[in-house]
């Protein structure tokens, strides 16, 4: 995908011999004044003049911030944002994508077998602090795990809307209030029913409705399902990947789909296939198949050093080590808790940036040594396997 250009429209009114600075203002006001005679003293020193040009100035660079700021940027589609981007959206039939809450399943482990055990609506599940954010699921809808069963998985509902609630398997685990009869609770694999999703950012509305202007023929190609695709929660275009060549036989092609924090689970992509196949979105003889982005694990060892200037109790240290933790696996999309640079597929994902990042983002580390090198990826999103962080 072409980077999106980003013009600089002051720039641009400048070079059209717009006076776009407080001093050319003042300068080409001052030359009218004299060409037309109208005020003859000029001075510095006159607090006539001074308020003049004040008076106009001021109001002159409102207009031209307001023109390149608002009026020109917002224009065209690759600068445009909010409520402006919205217009072009709504142009080519879309909307931008509301927030939603995610829905899960949660296995619920009895402390005795053999007893019968109800769960109520409202449980609380949550995860361990992440960049000072503890996030919560519930209990939608009482359950009975009957006598005879050790488990048994449990519906579920986020507390609040986001992708940030999209967690790997394993994060929640905390019941913060005790349930009779209930020894321990957890997220396993493919527990994401329906991912959590944010307001759809503006970059991503962009991108859909760019990819909308090669929808006018309606014939099924790429963008098309690309469009279709997309218009699902926790779903954005740049993260749909074709497969072609009839990877199934004539007419077929795969679809892989990499969620932008947490696991692709089968519930969801089972959701995604039915919009596409089920329901008849596709193009006559068509075989378009949706799944989940291929993973390849990996072990990582990382060891921090301290500056020998830091001084911290125990209790700091771990809450460190777990912080660093939680970043180099937000990094490998176990979470969305930091702002860094995450795994993608056909990519080089950089082990000096990840340190560059550590740094960064915890100033206490002076070096940090990771186990291995640079990871390249194909058609597969790099994952952690095992993550051990430890002090050097």
């Amino acid at each position: 995908m072409s980077t999106k250009p980003d013009p600089d429209y002051e720039k641009i009114l400048a070079s059209k011999g717009l006076p776009v600075t407080e001093e050319q203002i003042k300068a080409e006001f001052t030359q009218i004044v004299k060409d037309e005679g109208l005020i003859t003293n000029t001075s510095k020193m006159s607090p006539f003049w001074r308020l003049i040009l004040a008076i106009v100035t001021a109001p002159v660079l409102w207009l031209k911030d307001a023109l390149v700021n608002v009026v020109m940027r917002n224009g065209f589609l690759a600068t445009a944002e909010g409520v402006f981007l919205g217009l072009f959206a709504w142009a080519v039939n879309l909307e931008r994508k509301g927030s939603t809450a995610l829905a899960g399943e949660i296995r619920f482990y009895k402390s005795d077998p053999a007893r019968e055990v109800t769960v109520a609506q409202g449980v609380i599940i949550q995860t361990e602090r992440i960049d000072g954010v503890i996030y919560q699921v519930q209990v939608s809808v009482d359950t009975v795990i009957e006598g005879g069963r050790e488990s048994q998985l449990i519906p579920v509902v986020a507390l609040g809307d986001g992708s940030a609630y999209n967690l790997a398997p394993g994060y929640f685990r905390i019941l913060p209030v005790a349930i009779d009869g209930i020894a321990s609770a957890q997220s396993e694999e493919d527990w994401i029913t329906s991912p959590g999703a944010d307001v759809e950012h503006d970059d991503d509305l962009r991108d859909r409705v760019k990819n909308q202007y090669n929808l006018v023929t309606q014939y099924h190609i790429d963008a098309v399902y690309r469009g279709l695709i997309s218009s699902i929660a926790g779903l954005t275009t740049d993260r749909i990947y074709f497969e072609h060549d009839a990877p199934r036989g004539p007419g077929t092609a795969n679809v892989y789909l990499l969620l932008d924090a947490g696991v692709s689970s089968a519930p969801f992509i089972d959701l995604v296939n039915n919009t596409v196949m089920g329901q008849g979105n596709h193009g006559h003889g068509d075989d378009v198949l949706c799944i989940a982005m291929p993973e390849t694990q990996y072990d990582l060892s990382v060891e921090l050093y301290l500056y020998s200037s830091a001084i911290l109790t125990d209790e700091e240290r771990e809450l460190l080590k777990a912080s660093a933790s939680n970043l180099i696996r937000c990094a490998f999309r176990q979470n969305s808790g930091y702002d860094v640079e995450k795994t993608w597929p056909y990519a080089r994902f950089s082990m000096s940036r990840l340190g560059e990042e550590l740094h960064n983002t915890f100033p206490e580390i002076e070096s940090v040594v990771f186990s291995r090198g640079d990871i390249l990826s194909d058609l597969d999103v790099p994952r952690l396997r095992s993550l051990e962080v430890s002090f050097g």
